[in-house]
């Protein structure tokens, strides 16, 4: 070091030394926080419901199969870890823990941090309940005969994705939702700049799927007709197609089909046991169950059958039991053709019903005009007898 190295050192020392009492009543140091990544405390509460993983920013854990407890549990990445603590915040179950971890609110409703957010489609829901049954926090419930998820409850485990046997929950997340409003934006812009040109793309005026509407307005910003986002609506339609492309849930559409998850198994009634109650017949959202003309006892069509196990649930006597759908088939391919026949039978007596009440309107059109005529003929012979009487009488005198 020079001489001049030395001089400013020594000066420098000297200042920290005069102004060190000042110095400390102004600067307060940083506090200084060591990365401490949770830990699996309270392995046998485990649900392996995948919260913590769905939660974490850093992806971070993955869940990993332990033979000692024989479940998934969840295995994390220390050197990924950032000790955010939402893993610890999600876990239904009080799995984890990370030293002292509070998040303060006050009257607020917190929600907890995920990439996404669960939605139950209302038009394709067939109301089975089996999202609710599986789900480890309550999250979904029942109101005026719709299921709906509570988003600030919800764990994003996915579990009632897996129980839906018609895939009626769809999935919002950070990814689609950007993509969506990227395409909304590259289209809002052609907008404004009149370079967006429409044309008739779809056939119908679609509508609105209030479940899944989360009033983002992208919809009615494309749009060359008009939308009530407040009635959930279509007002004017120029069939162009847009909102369509810019929604990010799939809540504005034309038609979407209901299609089982499940295509090899399906359920059939044991017509021994059957009561004949048909509450099964009530509650079955997909009309796959039908009433034999033959027996008066319900049977379940497998082609339309969804499994989603309803009617086993709510059947009195357990009459009701899964199968797979090609013997399912056998068993209910008696009543299908004894439907058939007796349906044909019964539209042909219906069509005959029809021609004898036509013939009989004709005969009896026909009678009344012969008894008219008839009475008509009699009353002019009468009128005619009484003259000739009347002329005769008058001839005597």
């Amino acid at each position: 070091m020079s001489f001049l190295g030395y001089i400013y050192e020594i000066k420098e020392n000297i200042k920290d030394l005069l102004f060190a009492k000042s110095k400390k009543s102004y600067y307060i140091p940083p506090k200084r926080y060591r990365k401490i990544p949770p830990s699996v405390v309270y392995p046998e509460k485990c649900i392996s419901c995948s919260a913590c993983k769905e939660s974490c920013p850093a992806f971070a854990i993955e869940m990993k199969y332990n033979n000692e407890h024989k479940k998934e549990l969840p295995l994390i990445d220390e050197g990924s870890c950032i000790a955010c603590a939402n893993c610890v915040e999600v876990c239904p179950t009080g799995v984890l823990e990370i030293d002292k971890h509070r998040v303060e609110t006050e009257d607020e409703p917190y929600i907890k941090p995920k990439y996404n957010y669960l939605l139950i489609d209302e038009e394709i829901c067939v109301k089975c309940g089996n999202c609710k049954k599986v789900c480890p926090v309550e999250a979904i419930y029942k109101k005026e005969k719709k299921y709906y998820i509570n988003i600030q409850n919800c764990i994003s485990c996915k579990r009632c994705l897996d129980a839906c046997p018609v895939n009626a929950i769809v999935i919002l997340d950070e990814k689609t939702f950007k993509e969506k409003n990227r395409i909304f934006f590259d289209l809002k812009i052609k907008k404004e700049m009149n370079k967006l040109k429409y044309e008739e793309k779809i056939e119908k005026t679609p509508h609105i799927v209030n479940s899944l509407c989360i009033l983002c307005r992208n919809c009615k910003e494309i749009c060359f007709g008009e939308i009530d986002l407040e009635k959930k609506v279509v007002i004017k339609c120029v069939k162009c197609g847009y909102c369509l492309e810019v929604c990010p849930t799939s809540a504005i559409r034309v038609y979407k089909e209901r299609i089982a998850k499940n295509k090899d198994s399906c359920y059939i009634i044991n017509e021994d046991q059957c009561i004949g109650c048909r509450i099964c017949y009530k509650v079955c959202e997909v009309n796959a169950i039908k009433i034999s003309k033959e027996t008066k006892l319900p049977y379940i069509l497998p082609e339309k059958c969804v499994a989603c196990g309803l009617c086993a649930r709510e059947c009195p006597v357990n009459a009701i039991k899964e199968v797979k759908k090609d013997m399912a088939m056998k068993e209910v391919e008696k009543r299908i053709i004894e439907d058939k026949i007796i349906e044909k039978i019964e539209n042909e007596l219906y069509n005959y019903m029809e021609e004898y009440s036509k013939i009989l309107q004709e005969v009896e059109i026909t009678a009344k005009k012969s008894l008219e005529n008839e009475v008509k003929k009699r009353i002019k012979n009468e009128i005619k007898r009484i003259k000739d009487l009347k002329r005769g009488y008058n001839g005597d005198g």
